[in-house]
């Protein structure tokens, strides 16, 4: 891949990443309920998330899926499904104050990596509409002439980097609210307000007329 080609690659993939959407939303409030170390693991199983639609697009499957209505309907509404489930549970999360007033501690110790890595996964294809933007954005930058093996490696590489690494600055932006988040009346607003965004999220999904 030449150098040009690299660079619109990595801008394309960097803008569309950095926009706030779901998977930023919960970057920003694992970092800022849980800290950073263990935003790390969710951060994980979303560039997993990503890689994997980025793996199905490059197989063909994308597009067998986008042409599937049936297919795509049925991994549509999972996700939609799982953003209104994440949405609410994140808007009624109940609210732990320790002895020290330090809450981020006692609440991190609760939630599983496991669970931080699903909920991170889960999130990157819980919209399947992330396929066609990968099966429509690869074809540009794989270039039969050359070799495609080692084309494909450095989109990879790339997307799993930008993907983690946007991920981490969210959740390092949220851990800075961590001051604010000592007082009740923050936290209940910010986990009202995630949700509330998720769950908005998605209906929009579910209510947008289908890309087939």
């Amino acid at each position: 891949m030449i150098l040009d080609h690299f660079l619109a690659y990595f801008i394309i993939i960097f803008l569309a990443t950095i926009i706030p959407g779901p998977n930023m939303l919960l970057a920003l409030n694992h970092g800022a309920n849980y800290g950073i170390t263990k935003t790390i693991y969710s951060g994980l199983g979303n560039m997993m998330g990503n890689l994997l639609m980025g793996l199905i697009s490059i197989l063909g499957l994308g597009i067998i899926l986008l042409k599937s209505a049936i297919l795509f309907n049925i991994i549509k509404w999972i996700g939609v499904f799982y953003l209104i489930y994440l949405g609410v549970k994140i808007f009624f999360e109940p609210l732990e104050v320790s002895k020290n007033n330090s809450f981020t501690e006692k609440v991190a110790s609760n939630k599983k990596k496991s669970r931080l890595i699903f909920d991170g996964f889960f999130i990157a294809v819980s919209n399947p509409k992330g396929i066609f933007f990968f099966t429509s954005l690869f074809p540009q930058f794989i270039s039969q002439n050359n070799s495609p093996a080692n084309e494909l490696l450095i989109i990879f590489l790339t997307m799993g980097f930008v993907t983690f690494s946007c991920y981490i600055l969210y959740g390092i932006f949220g851990q800075k609210l961590n001051a604010l988040f000592q007082l009740t009346s923050f936290r209940k607003f910010f986990n009202r307000l995630t949700g509330s965004l998720l769950i908005g999220i998605g209906l929009s999904i579910a209510f947008s007329k289908s890309i087939l």
